[in-house]
């Protein structure tokens, strides 16, 4: 094993504070044009439904096809941020959105559509290697905020879609937001520029490069600590070993449980509220908006709170209240009782995910840290690829309070398995984390 202390020649130095401000904004907004597209989904729904003449039940297995996508692509962009990069893989899965999320203002057919939903569904791996890169450049005591700010991201895309699709949708056209979709090919341009890869997975990649070295006995100097009997066995090995396997698997189902209620707001949300709540597709756009208001707020608090707080007993907390909210979408209401719904559910529900990655990053050692939090993250969007459908078929028998009720149970009872996961001290270099 690497002992820590160990000068290396030609080793990058500790990031600079501007650096460090570039790569969040970047980050940030890699992350905000990745929502874009599921977002401008849900809000359009209703027109896109009407304009390809397909039912609600049919629009939610185009969600559920999508997000197996970001299912798939997590689990292999995971070992791809091991293998090949942190930055590689950011700009890579950029690029994915920018393609799939643009082309889907020019289908004409339900099938064109079914096809290229899939394939958007890419869009959702982008902030797998955005938070990786950030977790391992941002000082310790500030890594929690700023990767809550990341997460934010999320948040301030729903905003930016919800607010453009209130204003453009009630004339019919929702091809126009898909226009704007290629715009993360001008932020692939500046990453390419501006960002590094992180001295931490520099080092870990050149210890995987020296698999023969190894194996023979020798050792590869580095500064940070790295197991490298370890580091140079395949990633999925290494995050089902014994030192590993728990975390990996707590981590896992309460992701798959917890983001049930995501899938049923954030994908038929506008369809729910429409059709339940009998709202206009103006005021139901409005609502998911405020959702991502709350959700911004929640999510930088969050973050800001997991520098303080073990981010696990705030993930508990936080998935159980956001569970509740989504349940009181089950009482119908005006506007208002909408409104206040959403915000909570955007606050705590969504605005936990601003220490999940944090939370994520502490549990995974550098050598298998893009392939941990890829697994999870896939496993996450698993339970996506299913919730739509699911919620589409119960809407569908019009059972709506229902489909509420269930997301609600299912994102608690994710907020319980959490707590089988370990305590991990906020404020302490990766290195320090005894995992």
């Amino acid at each position: 094993m690497s002992t820590p202390g160990e000068a290396v020649p030609g080793l990058a130095a500790a990031p600079s504070r501007r650096y460090v401000t570039t790569l969040v904004t970047l980050a940030t907004l890699g992350v905000l044009l990745s929502a874009f597209d599921s977002v401008a989904r849900n809000v359009a729904l209703p027109l896109i439904l009407q304009s390809l003449h397909m039912n609600i039940a049919e629009g939610g297995l185009v969600f559920s096809g999508g997000f197996l996508a970001s299912f798939l692509s997590n689990l292999l962009v995971g070992p791809v941020i091991d293998r090949f990069g942190r930055k590689r893989a950011f700009l890579l899965t950029l690029l994915a959105t920018a393609l799939f999320s643009g082309i889907t203002a020019f289908v004409t057919t339900v099938w064109e559509y079914a096809v290229v939903g899939f394939l958007a569904g890419t869009c959702l791996a982008v902030q797998e290697p955005a938070q990786v890169l950030v977790s391992e450049e941002a000082p310790a005591r500030w890594r929690g905020t700023l990767m809550g700010i990341v997460g934010a991201g999320f948040a301030m895309g729903s905003i930016v879609v919800s607010l453009v699709g209130a204003a453009i949708l009630p004339s019919g056209n929702w091809r126009m937001l898909f226009l704007l979709a290629f715009a993360p090919v001008l932020l692939v341009l500046l990453g390419a520029a501006f960002l590094r890869e992180p001295p931490r997975s520099a080092e870990a990649l050149r210890v995987k490069r020296e698999r023969q070295r190894i194996a023979s006995g020798q050792t590869v100097a580095t500064t940070f600590a790295i197991d490298e009997v370890k580091a140079v066995q395949p990633e999925w090995v290494q995050i089902f070993a014994p030192d590993l396997r728990r975390q990996t698997l707590v981590t896992a189902i309460f992701g798959l449980l917890v983001n049930f209620s995501t899938g049923f707001v954030l994908a038929l949300g506008v369809s729910y509220l429409t059709a339940f709540d009998h709202i206009g597709i103006g005021v139901a756009s409005l609502a998911i908006a405020v959702e991502g208001l709350a959700t911004l707020v929640g999510t930088i608090l969050v973050g800001w709170l997991a520098d303080r707080i073990a981010a696990r007993h705030i993930l508990v907390v936080w998935s159980m209240v956001g569970g509740i909210a989504v349940g009181l979408l089950a009482i119908r209401g005006g506007p208002s009782w909408v409104f206040f719904a959403m915000a909570l559910f955007g606050f705590f529900g969504q605005g936990a995910l601003g220490c999940w990655f944090r939370y994520l990053a502490d549990s995974f050692p550098t050598r298998a840290r893009g392939s941990g939090t890829g697994f999870v993250v896939g496993v996450f969007f698993f339970g996506l690829a299913f919730a739509p459908a699911i919620f589409g078929a119960v809407m569908n028998t019009g059972n709506f309070p229902g489909a509420a009720l269930l997301a609600g149970g299912i994102a608690i009872a994710g907020a319980l398995v959490l707590l089988a996961g370990k305590v991990i001290p906020p404020r302490k270099e990766l290195e320090e984390i005894v995992i």
